[in-house]
């Protein structure tokens, strides 16, 4: 896994605790809708110190091997952070496996960067970590977000009730699976 990968339209990088100013920019501006699908509050969005100690933990899972955060920046414009995606509870032993997640900046959408940074990282995980299976959770009314995933060639495998509280309600997820038939 390296700190920086690029694809043909972004860079995915991997930051630190110094890039919290651009990560709280990030999560501010999305925050009402990324609420929406994750338990992120909109004080925590604004907070540039919550920022900085979320980027620590991501330093140090990545540092261990147990999870990567890429953050999405168009080469035309390395600056603005346009989306993320990640893979975590990476897992060498047994499972071979991890959780990928992935967000969007509202403005940036349907542009394919989603597609392009998710098929980048299974590339790595596949190429530097030998992973056989990696899953994503997804709400059914998330109807781009299924799309997407099937269309990679992840497959659904079943439906967990009640698996995260999101907004004080416990929210249904579908469970997506995509698995490295090469990798035995």
């Amino acid at each position: 896994m390296g700190d920086i990968l690029e694809t043909d339209n972004l860079y995915m990088r991997h930051l630190d605790r110094g890039d919290a100013r651009i990560v709280r920019d990030f999560y501010a501006k999305n925050a009402v809708e990324f609420a929406r699908y994750e338990p992120l509050s909109i004080e925590n969005a604004e907070n540039i110190n919550y920022h900085a100690t979320m980027l620590e933990y991501e330093d140090e899972y990545y540092k261990n091997g147990t999870m990567v955060r890429y953050y999405l920046f168009e080469k035309n414009n390395p600056l603005t952070i346009v989306g993320t995606v990640s893979f975590r509870s990476i897992s060498q032993a047994y499972y071979k496996s991890a959780i990928l997640g992935y967000k969007i900046d509202r403005d940036y959408r349907r542009r394919g960067y989603a597609r392009e940074s998710i098929e980048r990282g299974l590339v790595v995980m596949d190429n530097d970590l030998g992973l056989h299976r990696i899953e994503a959770t997804v709400m059914p009314e998330n109807i781009a977000s299924i799309n997407l995933l099937e269309s990679i060639g992840f497959e659904r495998e079943g439906l967990l009730k009640d698996k995260f509280k999101l907004n004080g309600k416990w929210e249904d997820h579908y469970l997506f699976a995509f698995i490295f038939p090469w990798n035995e």
